[in-house]
């Protein structure tokens, strides 16, 4: 099912293709993204497209309101480009989204652009999606030390100047991801410091995380998971999917 044409969206909305931007197609998972203005759409009303805010958040600032807004009508048109029939996900006590049945997904938002994957739970325990605006070099190296491990720094001493801010932007996000993946299975938090860029790829997208710490049984300190990264305009997308252990 396409996102509704322009015209139909809420004011302050613009549509972007559901085409899939990474490099690896995923069988069973749909993807949506959208261009939104946070002044016009935190004031819009979402009734028609199903989509009200949660009580804690009709008071929040117009970006926040703006931002889950976004985010649940990415999230609505790509769960009915995988079931056929379009539902936005609630929210649960911890604030993640609450998918419909047989469901799973993540959702992202920065600097106007929203964008959701779902996909099916019987394929799929975990998936986790992020969405960053480039850094420029100089931020990037500010924001270094809070992000990077020691192997990181390392990997963004040896690169080119102008490979260093896209570096720092891969793996920012690629820890963002990787949160949103695990966490709903874990519901154990951790930070940046405990996983690590093992392996990029720039040619091919493909990237490789590792855990640095133990989060469960399963989820072991040393526990690699893949990854892809892509662009979209002036964003950076990484993805990670944890496919269903048969």
């Amino acid at each position: 099912m396409p996102f509704p044409v322009p015209s139909a969206l809420p004011a302050g909305c613009q549509a972007l293709e559901s085409t899939w931007p990474w490099p690896g197609p995923l069988p069973d998972v749909a993807f949506s993204a959208l261009h939104f203005a946070p002044a016009a759409l935190s004031e819009s009303d979402l009734s028609a497209w199903e989509i009200a805010l949660p009580a804690k958040l009709e008071s929040a600032a117009s970006k926040r309101r703006a931002e889950f807004l976004a985010g649940r009508l990415a999230a609505r048109d790509s769960v009915a480009a995988l079931c056929g029939a379009p539902e936005a996900p609630s929210q649960d006590a911890e604030r993640l989204p609450r998918w419909p049945a047989g469901i799973i997904g993540s959702i992202t938002h920065s600097h106007g652009l929203a964008a959701a994957v779902v996909g099916h739970q019987r394929a799929y325990e975990g998936l986790g999606l992020d969405a960053e605006r480039l850094l420029t070099t100089e931020r990037a190296l500010r924001l270094a030390p809070q992000i990077l491990v020691n192997t990181e720094r390392a990997w963004l001493a040896s690169l080119e100047t102008s490979q260093q801010g896209r570096f720092v932007t891969l793996v920012f996000s690629l820890k963002e991801s990787l949160f949103k993946a695990l966490y709903p299975l874990v519901r154990q938090r951790f930070y940046f410091p405990d996983a690590q860029l093992s392996n990029w790829d720039p040619a091919s997208g493909e990237v490789t995380i590792t855990l640095r710490k133990t989060l469960s049984a399963r989820w072991g300190a040393g526990t690699r998971l893949e990854g892809q990264v892509a662009d979209l305009e002036d964003h950076l997308l990484t993805l990670i999917a944890i496919p269903r252990q048969s």
